[in-house]
């Protein structure tokens, strides 16, 4: 898909994603299924007693329970990744976590307009192009918009490789990277 303006990747995206967003039965229960459900899907989630404040999971429940320090989990040293990578027992679950973790923050710097916090995305998202091999690392499309929007042949070579590898297995995305690649083409007309 690459060399294609943003307006068309958008469609592109939703395109390769929609038959595949009723597939609920293929979501499986998780810390991140709900408040990520939640925040791109409008499914009704009940909010924990007390606000998660840590990793990805803190980040996407922040996009639906206002209760979140998103300052104190992103806190961490820069540049460089957005999660400390000791908090993961492989690299292929750090990889996903923290680039699920820029993919919500993009979206809570634009609600929030916080400048500091976009740029925190863009270290990251830099740090990555860098230092990360998409595809060994994920198999879910995590922002993917992120990398597109950078406007680099870089980031988007990044890009297509971590939608090359949500179609891979079975040509199809499965139901939450369907979900993801919705909210990425989302992101996409929202920021044009």
């Amino acid at each position: 898909m690459g060399k294609m303006s943003p307006r068309r990747w958008a469609v592109g995206l939703r395109q390769i994603a929609a038959p595949w967003t009723s597939l609920h039965a293929e979501l499986h229960a998780g810390e991140l299924t709900g408040p990520f459900l939640a925040a791109v899907a409008g499914v009704p989630v009940k909010l924990p007693d007390q606000p998660v404040e840590w990793g990805e999971v803190g980040l996407w429940w922040a996009r639906v329970d206002t209760r979140v320090n998103v300052d104190r989990i992103i806190s961490g040293p820069t540049p460089g990744p957005l999660l400390p990578r000791g908090l993961y027992k492989t690299i292929e679950v750090w990889t996903d976590a923290d680039l699920s973790a820029i993919h919500a923050l993009w979206w809570l710097s634009r609600r929030y307009s916080r400048a500091d916090w976009m740029q925190r995305v863009a270290e990251v998202r830099d740090w990555h192009v860098e230092n990360t091999q998409p595809d060994h690392a994920t198999s879910r499309p995590w922002a993917l918009h992120v990398f597109l929007l950078a406007g680099t042949p870089e980031c988007e070579s990044y890009a297509e490789t971590l939608l090359h590898n949500c179609l891979a297995m079975s040509g199809r995305p499965d139901a939450l990277s369907a979900w993801i690649l919705i909210d990425a083409s989302r992101a996409i007309v929202t920021s044009r």
